[in-house]
């Protein structure tokens, strides 16, 4: 009788998820505990390194953009455009914000200082020496009024050591243009260097008066002239009219950024 062919009868393997954990990961030991806990260590450390060579390539070389200006003028407003693209509610503040202005492959760290008098200074002690170039923003519906104290805050940073040493350059946003009130970019200028002008003088006579000298004594301008802006040598001084709020009109401004970047 021929032998009966029976077909093969495959057994199904049951696969345990508990052995086939312990069998491709190593036994969580007191020293296998160890060498993760230094592997993690390393890969954290290797990221800041990274995170740090990024700030430091773009700071070292004085990349940075100050924003700078009254409080109230719009500058929030301009640095939230310029890094993120959208308005912002603006508030006090008592410390920098930072953000990047991104071009390309390229991009321009952006450093908001707050406008309050009694801080303003301490914090543009502090970045100024990374700083390739000064946004001071004005409000244009407001000059008449402000005049004085926007000469006085610009004409401090102007004669600052390290703006004169640096091959720093100044845009001089005329913001708010849309405002009824608002005044063109050329009047602004001339209205700032008459200003300036008086300033100058009072500045020289205090002085003289306490015989001491000052890290913001440098004299503006050329001696025995009226002041202008174009006399202050490889020091660029430049006016521009944009509208802040919305994005409108930040040509100007980007157009400036790709200039120095």
């Amino acid at each position: 009788m021929a032998e009966e062919i029976r077909p093969e009868i495959r057994q199904k393997t049951r696969i345990s998820l508990k052995e086939t954990f312990n069998k491709y990961m190593p036994e969580l030991n007191e020293e296998n505990l160890y060498y993760g806990g230094v592997m993690v260590a390393v890969l954290v450390g290797l990221l800041t390194l990274v995170i740090l060579w990024r700030v430091v390539r773009a700071t070292s070389k004085r990349r940075a953009v100050l924003l700078m200006g009254l409080c109230e003028s719009g500058k929030t407003q301009l640095f939230s455009q310029l890094c993120y693209g959208t308005d912002v509610l603006s508030v006090t503040s008592i410390k920098e914000s930072v953000g990047e202005f991104v071009l390309g492959k390229k991009f321009l760290p952006i450093y908001d200082l707050p406008g309050h008098e009694r801080i303003r200074s301490a914090l543009f002690e502090k970045v100024k020496k990374l700083a390739r170039g000064i946004i001071f923003v004005l409000d244009s519906a407001t000059i008449q009024k402000d005049v004085r104290d926007v000469a006085e805050f610009l004409y401090t940073i102007l004669c600052d050591g390290s703006v004169q040493s640096g091959t720093l350059r100044v845009l001089v946003v005329c913001n708010k243009q849309d405002l009824k009130l608002a005044k063109a970019a050329p009047l602004i200028q001339k209205t700032l260097e008459k200003e300036m002008n008086l300033l100058r003088v009072t500045r020289a006579r205090q002085l003289q008066a306490v015989g001491e000298a000052s890290n913001n004594n440098t004299f503006l301008g050329r001696q025995g002239q009226d002041f202008e802006f174009s006399h202050l040598g490889n020091l660029k001084v430049e006016f521009v009219e944009t509208v802040a709020k919305g994005g409108e009109k930040l040509g100007p401004v980007t157009s400036w950024l790709q200039q120095i970047a």
